[in-house]
């Protein structure tokens, strides 16, 4: 068996060296193809070309007592739904959109393999499991201890400490060092490597996509549904090629940091109540 995961593998390393990155052109005009005559020849080519990310995005669940070969498997089907679901002419790169589906599908392969009675299946205790590790490395950052590292925690996560702290009990069996290596090799990376600095977490667009069918959920429409000022916060600070800082999106829409923030917060509020299918609230 473990024959057949190192093949498996090494032909997938193949693909990937095979088949270069493309440019934001070529991105839109093979979704194009795909969406508009079902082009199984541009689907392919979208597939091929970001198989690397796959294995990039792969590596942050590394150490999850899962095979890696595993990991990989998971992050294709997620690939393969980013490129069913692309809109090319959202003037979003592909990547920035099909990594949320990668992922998506990495982290409902890990709970589905995890124990039901140590990890629970309510939505507050999934959201626990997508946002606790990198919620614990923010606060862990901001030097933060006791009773200010859980109020922390229950505003990154948002969900009540006695939820934090159950769930953090349950996960205690799996916890990694950040300086323990994501690899098997002597110089592989360390797992701190991976975790953004600063910047408002990205995962938390995962979380939001968690209770619709199979874990997912169409973020697109959803940022649709924004106020048009919050879907131009949102573009900039999580879609572009290039995220903005609080700062330059102020001084773009003429408002300052702060009120960015909030704004920012709101939509994120927005989008998952959205998603999740719960009354919008206008605040």
């Amino acid at each position: 068996m473990k024959r057949n995961r190192d093949d498996a593998l090494a032909l997938y390393y193949a693909a990937v060296q095979a088949n270069p990155v493309l440019t934001a052109e070529q991105e839109v005009e093979l979704g194009r193809r795909w969406r508009d005559q079902r082009d199984q020849a541009a689907f392919d080519k979208l597939v091929l070309s970001n198989m690397r990310a796959v294995i990039k995005i792969s590596s942050e669940f590394a150490n999850q007592h899962v095979p890696f070969a595993d990991l990989i498997q998971e992050g294709t089907m997620g690939l393969l739904k980013g490129v069913d679901r692309f809109d090319p002419d959202r003037g979003t790169r592909f990547l920035s959109y099909a990594a949320w589906w990668i992922r998506a599908y990495i982290r409902d392969y890990l709970l589905r393999t995890r124990s039901l009675v140590r990890l629970g299946t309510t939505q507050r205790q999934r959201t626990v499991y997508s946002r606790l590790g990198k919620a614990r490395a923010q606060a862990e950052r901001e030097g933060l201890r006791g009773e200010e590292r859980m109020e922390r925690l229950v505003e990154l996560i948002g969900v009540d400490r006695e939820t934090i702290e159950s769930m953090a009990g349950r996960l205690g069996g799996y916890d990694v060092s950040l300086d323990q290596p994501v690899g098997d090799e002597v110089d592989s990376a360390p797992r701190s490597s991976f975790i953004p600095a600063n910047d408002p977490d990205p995962e938390a667009f995962l979380a939001l996509e968690e209770d619709e069918a199979n874990g997912k959920a169409a973020l697109a429409e959803a940022i649709d549904l924004l106020p048009p000022r919050e879907q131009e916060i949102i573009m900039r600070r999580h879609l572009g090629d290039e995220r903005e800082t609080l700062q330059q999106v102020g001084d773009r829409l003429g408002i300052s940091r702060e009120r960015v923030r909030q704004l920012e917060v709101r939509a994120l509020r927005r989008l998952r109540q959205q998603l999740e299918g719960l009354p919008r609230q206008v605040a």
